[in-house]
């Protein structure tokens, strides 16, 4: 057996000392050359490889299918393949009956229930019978390279598994943020509701004041209460229940506080594409609410017609700039001379913006800026 020996293989030395005489194969000298050469392919291969012989199946293999055997190595050697796989046999018959009977086998996938380490294992494999002939031309054998790929059958189950329940998990979490939507717009639309009560019962006590500095002073309140409502209402209506997009909002605002289609036409509404949350959406609409109304109702006296100009720009610093401008006589009244109630709002609002108000007089009139970053601080 120098085929074997020269192999280098430790399963060599098994099968040069197993006792063969005793076996339906004879002595080794006696074993016909094409055994003798599938022997030496074998010995000299680290892929699992074996041949079953004879009519009653003896299986020779080498190392690599020697750790396939597991706990069935040694003692497999030189045995009848079915009893060495007795527990696979249903499984097997059929492909070996196929061999012998002169046609290859090729299966690139089996699955196996295999006792081999104590414990039934799924086990998975890729391989292919082929057919050995004498001289004569009849089948004797079966050469069999093989692959085990229970490794990489279970990995990729396990990731379909892992895939599996990621998509679920995301089509939970999209379920959640769905929720989530309908329940902030419900929050959005039940406040709404809310402040719209507010403001009906301002009115209809407003109604019964006599005195007008009162009248006014509710009128007022009630403009504020409004800006705040108008919001929630944006956001009710929106996509996102998180977020107002300025431009539709202040374009709406301004619509609203314009009390007749003249002022309407005077007031122009210039806003870059910016979206806010509600956090900073209120506070900037409470300041457009007080800055043009104070326009409306002191800016231009006699009720003379005069332009306002409401404008929120980017600007390259990565800032806001919310501008309110006329072209009449400017803040020149007591409610904007330092104390009053609507300067203290927009210092207020100003304040949780973290924005910086700056008032001056122009060359038209008198203009309000602030300026605020355009992101929200941590």
């Amino acid at each position: 057996m120098k085929r074997v020996d020269a192999s280098g293989q430790k399963i060599a030395a098994l099968v040069r000392e197993h006792d063969w005489s005793s076996t339906p194969l004879g002595p080794t000298d006696a074993w016909p050359e094409a055994l003798k050469l599938l022997l030496s392919i074998m010995m000299g291969s680290n892929q699992p490889m074996f041949v079953i012989w004879g009519d009653d199946h003896r299986i020779i293999y080498n190392e690599g299918y020697a750790e396939i055997l597991a706990s069935k190595h040694p003692a497999a050697l030189g045995m009848p393949f079915f009893e060495v796989w007795h527990e696979i046999r249903a499984d097997l018959e059929p492909i070996v009956a196929q061999a012998m009977a002169g046609e290859s086998v090729f299966m690139d996938d089996i699955e196996l229930l295999m006792h081999r380490k104590g414990f039934p294992e799924e086990t998975h494999f890729s391989f292919s019978y082929t057919p050995v002939r004498d001289p004569d031309g009849r089948v004797v054998g079966i050469f069999c390279p093989c692959v085990e790929t229970t490794g990489l059958v279970m990995s990729q189950r396990q990731l379909l598994e892992r895939e599996r329940d990621l998509s679920k998990a995301i089509s939970i979490q999209e379920t959640l943020l769905e929720e989530k939507d309908v329940l902030l717009a419900e929050v959005n639309h039940r406040v709404k509701n809310s402040l719209q009560l507010v403001v009906s019962a301002l009115n209809l006590q407003s109604r019964r004041i006599k005195d007008q500095a009162t009248k006014a002073a509710f009128e007022q309140a009630i403009t504020r209460v409004r800006a705040i409502t108008s919001v929630h209402e944006r956001l009710y209506k929106s996509d996102n229940p998180l977020a107002v997009e300025m431009k539709t909002y202040l374009e709406g605002l301004a619509d609203d506080l314009a009390v007749t289609p003249e002022i309407r036409d005077q007031m122009r509404v210039e806003v870059d594409d910016v979206t806010m949350g509600t956090e900073r959406a209120i506070p900037l609409a409470i300041i457009v609410n007080e800055l043009v109304t104070n326009c409306l109702k002191y800016a231009y006296p006699e009720d003379r017609p005069g332009p306002i100009v409401l404008s929120l720009q980017k600007r390259s610093d990565d800032m806001l700039e919310l501008t309110v401008a006329d072209e009449g006589v400017g803040m020149l009244n007591k409610e904007e001379s330092g104390g009053g109630l609507g300067t203290r709002l927009v210092a207020t609002m100003a304040s949780q913006l973290g924005a910086v108000v700056d008032k001056s007089a122009t060359q038209e009139g008198f203009k309000v800026s602030i300026v605020f970053s355009r992101e929200e601080s941590a």
